[in-house]
């Protein structure tokens, strides 16, 4: 029986009708599959495994395993959490307020003057999913996410509403992982043809081009700066550093032996992600 090894990067691959294809195309030849979810953001993890049990899978289907880094990092060496590295706020003594967002129950924490300081989202069982803590602005400022057995196992660190920072915990509550998220300037470019039904973004400058769509229709170039959001990773473990989040992506897949393996990558990081796997047979989705 081969095996396969699907690395999901974010929510929208899971949501790939691609991914459902290649998905059913391994099962119905008998592969074992595993799907890791690779998340840094921990909080689209629940999320993702909602979208997966949304596939329908044909009757009699062996089981699909799902994990995420949590799960493969659980047993290893960490260092223990500082106090400047989180917020613990102790919320016993504030007014609660209980509410549904869809069928998922929540629990809201109010303080004397009416704020929202945090927020619980539970299962359908009520097994704690996580909790959003917000700024004086009503910002979130961290999210602690729990695993299926109540254990913190991530933390999400924000600011301005853009995550900064994401602490991933072994099963003791020790810092195993640090991923950093840094902003960087991209160059972004959009041609538009006259009768196009899109407008380019306003703070898009236009540019000559002397480029066509065809004999008739001539292309308007426009040009500005966008931002593009990268990711480093530090290992508590043994203190690797990893300066591409991809370069730590290989680490993760040699660790479960890839060897025997098909590898399924989003087409969308695969340029990025194939380069650290040279001389790797490897897919997309």
């Amino acid at each position: 029986m081969g095996r396969a090894i699907f690395l999901a990067t974010t929510i929208h691959g899971i949501r790939k009708a691609t991914f459902r294809r290649q998905l059913l195309s391994l099962i119905n030849n008998q592969y074992q599959v595993v799907v890791l979810l690779a998340m840094t953001d921990f909080d689209e993890i629940w999320q993702a495994k909602r979208e997966f049990s949304k596939i329908d899978l044909p009757k009699g289907t062996p089981s699909v395993r799902l994990i995420s880094l949590a799960d493969i990092y659980a047993e290893h060496d960490g260092v223990s959490l500082k106090a400047a590295d989180f917020m613990d706020p102790d919320l016993s003594g504030l007014q609660t307020f209980k509410a549904h967002q869809g069928k998922l129950p929540v629990t809201r924490y109010i303080d004397a003057d009416g704020n929202i300081v945090a927020e619980t989202l539970f299962t359908e069982d009520n097994t704690r999913i996580h909790t959003l803590y917000f700024d004086k602005s009503s910002r979130i400022s961290q999210i602690n996410s729990y695993d299926d057995a109540d254990r913190l196992f991530g933390i999400e660190k924000y600011v301005d509403d853009a995550l900064t920072e994401s602490l991933l915990l072994n099963a003791k509550g020790e810092l195993v992982y640090r991923f950093t998220n840094y902003v960087k300037d991209q160059k972004v470019s959009y041609n538009v043809t006259p009768s196009s039904t899109i407008a380019a973004p306003q703070e898009l400058s236009e540019i000559q081009d002397d480029k066509s769509n065809s004999k008739d229709e001539m292309l308007t170039a426009y040009e500005g700066q966008g931002k593009s959001t990268f990711t480093k990773a530090l290992s508590y473990s043994d203190y690797h550093r990893y300066d591409d989040i991809n370069a730590f992506y290989h680490q993760v897949l040699l660790n479960m032996n890839i060897e025997d393996a098909r590898t399924y990558i989003d087409i969308d990081n695969i340029v990025d992600a194939s380069k650290y796997l040279p001389g790797k047979r490897i897919f997309n989705y």
